[in-house]
């Protein structure tokens, strides 16, 4: 009889637990213990149905939506910690194009023209992919990384005395992993960077970013399936920033926040692991309360000639695009003119890559005015720029894969010639 009765115990619970898991509401979209968006529930077609995706996409949204998923995650991980159990890790090493930072060799123009001469190395390079998280592999190059110390102080010579020249390096995830064998597959950036530092003339202010993303790298700074780093890692690296240039951090708890969930970045399509394509990152932006007005120049593909549009600092048209990443400033264009309406008459310059789209937007309670150049696109003398414009800061922000291109260097120095 006892078995009887636990047997209808154990169906009872099975047909409750299932009866609530249907009727709880499904509209949770990301997993905060996990730091990723969870899986959408699918749409069934013949093609899905035959193919068998649609069972699996099903399963994965099930399973994503089960009733107190993320306390049973949170418990799961706390027993496994008491017990010391580590899950098995699927690691793989990957060779890629890598991200010109410099951009194509074809569109440097005049190859007589270039005034830096390090041998540039092979943008063959390796993405190291742990579970579902995939990561730049950084390589040091000391010549490289003394022209990019030269690039900066020529910066600073031809900008004169009465402009302040601020440099910030963006490290990249991989330089924060623990795991010994794991972080041996990169040099070491933090040595980089200090001896970029160590070159600077005494003109150039060097801002970190490092030190302040490595206290919070428990938190969600960087994208799995992406390059960047997220809008919070941008925001700890304003935090160095704005120690170095005696501002006022504005606290993170003052600003209101949006998402875009299911972004799968530019590392994603070039890894085979299905894994990380199952697991989308969550693009988190942070609305500045100052208002600011921003105006995009470009130049016409055919004639050349400048053209301009409204953009905007948190442009919200990319939510629902692929290119996600695209919410901060729109993307990558020649130069941006943002007017804010900050109680200030300081105006900055920020010469970048692309790592400067999401850190931008929290530069605006500081400055009136703030100038983006990318060197990439740019055409014209940003000398000439700084003065007919009055502006007082020059701040030249990149990743730290950046210090390997000749091109952009190359880029840099021509815009003030």
């Amino acid at each position: 009889m006892k078995y009887k009765i636990n047997i209808f115990i154990f169906f009872l619970i099975i047909f409750v637990v299932s009866i609530f898991n249907m009727v709880s509401p499904k509209n949770q979209t990301v997993s905060a213990v996990e730091n990723r968006t969870l899986a959408k529930k699918p749409t069934p077609s013949i093609d899905s149905i035959l193919s068998g995706n649609f069972s699996m996409d099903f399963e994965n949204y099930f399973a994503d939506h089960f009733i107190k998923r993320e306390h049973l995650v949170s418990t799961s991980k706390y027993i496994s910690s008491l017990k010391g159990i580590k899950r098995s890790e699927e690691v793989q090493l990957v060779d890629f194009k890598g991200q010109n930072a410099g951009g194509n060799e074809s569109d440097t123009g005049d190859e007589s023209k270039k005034t830096t001469s390090a041998k540039e190395p092979d943008t063959k390079g390796n993405l190291f992919i742990l579970n579902d998280t995939v990561m730049e592999v950084y390589k040091y190059n000391e010549s490289k990384c003394k022209l990019y110390a030269d690039m900066l102080n020529t910066v600073s010579e031809k900008m004169g005395p009465n402009v302040k020249i601020y440099s910030l390096l963006a490290p990249v995830q991989i330089e924060f992993l623990t795991t010994k064998k794991y972080k041996d597959l990169s040099d070491s950036q933090i040595d980089s960077i200090n001896f970029i530092n160590s070159n600077l003339s005494k003109n150039v202010t060097p801002a970190d970013a490092y030190n302040p993303i490595k206290e919070h790298i428990d938190e969600y700074v960087y994208f799995s399936t992406d390059h960047h780093w997220t809008a919070l890692g941008a925001y700890y690296g304003y935090t160095g920033f704005a120690k170095a240039a005696g501002l006022s951090v504005v606290p993170i708890e003052e600003y209101k926040t949006g998402e875009a969930p299911g972004f799968l970045g530019h590392l994603s399509t070039v890894n085979p692991s299905e894994k990380v394509n199952r697991n989308p990152d969550n693009v988190i932006y942070y609305i500045p309360s100052a208002h600011s007005e921003l105006q995009v120049y470009f130049y016409d593909k055919e004639t050349g000639t400048k053209k301009s549009y409204t953009g905007a600092v948190i442009n919200k048209t990319y939510i629902d695009n692929d290119q996600k990443y695209g919410i901060f400033l729109g993307g990558d264009f020649p130069l941006g003119v943002i007017k804010t309406n900050a109680k200030t008459d300081k105006k900055i310059m920020v010469i970048k890559d692309s790592y400067a789209n999401a850190f931008i937007p929290f530069l605006l309670p500081h400055y009136k005015e703030i100038y983006v150049i990318d060197p990439r696109h740019y055409k014209e003398n940003i000398v000439n720029l700084v003065k007919e414009n009055g502006i007082n800061e020059v701040l030249v922000l990149n990743y730290i894969l950046t210090t390997n291109f000749d091109t952009y260097m190359n880029g840099v120095l021509k815009l003030m010639q």
